[in-house]
């Protein structure tokens, strides 16, 4: 514990000292989130010796839809004003995780026990939340970016939907770039945390491979339904902010 207490330590600061001198000014963000994730961490700990002795169906919906929550807010909050609404968010990295879950379930490669379901529920909704901050922040840029052209197809006629194609096009690609990435150097650059998990619980090779593989290709379902989502759900208002920031 001590030793590990010791390596936390010596990356923080370390970030800490890169930030300062280079000007970034991020030391404070990065002391909250750093104070956070401790807490957060040792809090769910503490808690999940209580609930993975939970196996009740409506017990995973009920956590991850509070982790749900609290991944919602989290998205929201690093978003510009227009994008900011914690019901939309909610439901962009909720309902596509949920889904996602499903046939990783009913395929067998995770059991159906609390112990396995949450922390693979953590995995598509952490990515989920990712997924949607980057699309969103992607689709604000290119909206800005594409104005003139956006307010011209829609001045010709075509539907909202057809002008705004393209940018919302190029916002999904964004987010769905870490992912690929990924999965492009899965087993050769990266060995993600459940294969790894698996194999120092002394699970075979193969075994944690092919969980790897389904969890991986979940993510990437997940990450491509919520950006698409929050895009067509957030589209009117981030064009009507690309505008009026054009016009003042």
């Amino acid at each position: 514990m001590i030793g590990a207490g010791i390596a936390v330590a010596t990356f923080f600061l370390f970030v800490l000292l890169i930030s300062s001198r280079r000007g970034m000014k991020l030391e404070k963000q990065i002391g909250i989130a750093g104070a956070r994730s401790i807490v957060q961490m040792f809090a769910m700990g503490f808690a999940l010796e209580y609930i993975f002795k939970l196996e009740s169906v409506w017990h995973v919906v009920y956590f991850a839809a509070l982790m749900s929550v609290f991944a919602a807010y989290t998205a929201s909050s690093r978003l510009s004003m227009d994008c900011r609404c914690l019901r939309r968010a909610f439901f962009a990295i909720y309902i596509p995780s949920m889904i996602g879950l499903i046939p990783v379930f009913l395929s067998g490669a995770v059991p159906v026990k609390m112990s396995a379901v949450l922390p693979v529920a953590g995995m598509a909704l952490g990515n989920a939340m990712n997924a949607y901050t980057m699309s969103l922040d992607r689709l604000h840029a290119e909206s800005k970016s594409r104005l003139s052209t956006i307010e011209g197809m829609l001045a010709l006629g075509l539907t909202m939907k057809v002008a705004m194609k393209e940018a919302i096009n190029t916002s999904v690609k964004a987010a769905m770039l870490p992912i690929l990435n990924n999965i492009a150097s899965l087993g050769v650059v990266l060995l993600p945390g459940l294969a790894t998990g698996l194999l120092i619980a002394g699970v075979e090779p193969l075994k944690a491979v092919v969980y790897q593989l389904v969890i991986m290709y979940m993510i990437m379902s997940v990450n491509v339904c919520t950006s698409v989502i929050a895009c067509y759900m957030f589209t009117g208002k981030v064009l009507m902010s690309a505008a009026s920031e054009d016009k003042s």
